[in-house]
C-alpha cells in the first residue's frame, strides 16, 4: 500500500516516466524502421559488399549509378573469399564495440600483421600479382582502422543508445502510449474516389 500512495504523491511527470520505464510504450511502425534504419546505416555491411565488387573488378558509376565490370579481379576466387573472411571477422562486432584510444593502433596493427603475412604467403595460390598486393594492404588497413574507429568510447553503440533512449524519453515526457494516430501526409489527403481511412 506504502508503494502505491508513494507513487500516487509523485508529480504526473515522474510518474509517467515511471510507468513508461516500468512498462514502455509500444514503439509505432515508424519508430521502429527509423531505429532500424539507424543500425543499418551504421552497420559495415554496405561497405562490405562494394570491397567485395571492387576486388571482382567492379567500378561504381555514379552518372548512371551502376557496377559494371572494369578490371579483372584482384585475386582468384580463394584469395577474395580469404579477404572477405578476415573483414568480416572485424565487421560490426568491432564497429559496436567499446575500445580504448590508445588500444586501437596495437589491435589494427594485430590484425593487419595476421591478415596481410598470409597473403604475401599464398599470394602464388591466390594468384595475387606482387604489384597490387599494396590494394589488398590498403583494404585491409582502411577498413580496420575505420571500424575499430567506430568503437573509439563506445562511439557507434552511444550513437544507438542515444537514438533509443531519447526516443523512449520523448514519448514518456509527451505522455504517449505509441498507439496515437499518425498525422495523416499531403498525398493521403488527395482522395479521387472518395474513400475514407
Amino acid at each position: 500500500m506504502e508503494d502505491r500512495n508513494s507513487i500516487s504523491s509523485m508529480p504526473i511527470a515522474q510518474r509517467v516516466i515511471l510507468g513508461n520505464v516500468i512498462s514502455p510504450p509500444k514503439e509505432s511502425a515508424e519508430e521502429h524502421y527509423n531505429q532500424a534504419s539507424i543500425i543499418k546505416g551504421l552497420s559495415t555491411h554496405n561497405q562490405l559488399q562494394r570491397i567485395e565488387l571492387r576486388v571482382n573488378g567492379y567500378r561504381y558509376n555514379a552518372l548512371t549509378d551502376s557496377w559494371s565490370q572494369s578490371s579483372k579481379p584482384l585475386m582468384n576466387e580463394r584469395g577474395i573469399n580469404k579477404l572477405m573472411i578476415h573483414l568480416e571477422a572485424i565487421g560490426d562486432g568491432t564497429s559496436f564495440s567499446n575500445y580504448d584510444p590508445k588500444t586501437i593502433p596495437k589491435l589494427v596493427f594485430f590484425y593487419l600483421k595476421n591478415a596481410y603475412s598470409s597473403f604475401v604467403t599464398y599470394s602464388h595460390e591466390f594468384e595475387l600479382e606482387e604489384e597490387r598486393r599494396d590494394e589488398v594492404l590498403n583494404i585491409l588497413l582502411g577498413f580496420f582502422l575505420s571500424t575499430h574507429n567506430n568503437a573509439k568510447n563506445s562511439g557507434h553503440r552511444n550513437t544507438i543508445r542515444g537514438v533509443l533512449s531519447e526516443s523512449m524519453l520523448g514519448r514518456a515526457l509527451a505522455g504517449g502510449s505509441g498507439s496515437e494516430p499518425k498525422s495523416k501526409g499531403f498525398f493521403s489527403r488527395l482522395n479521387p474516389f472518395g474513400r475514407k481511412d
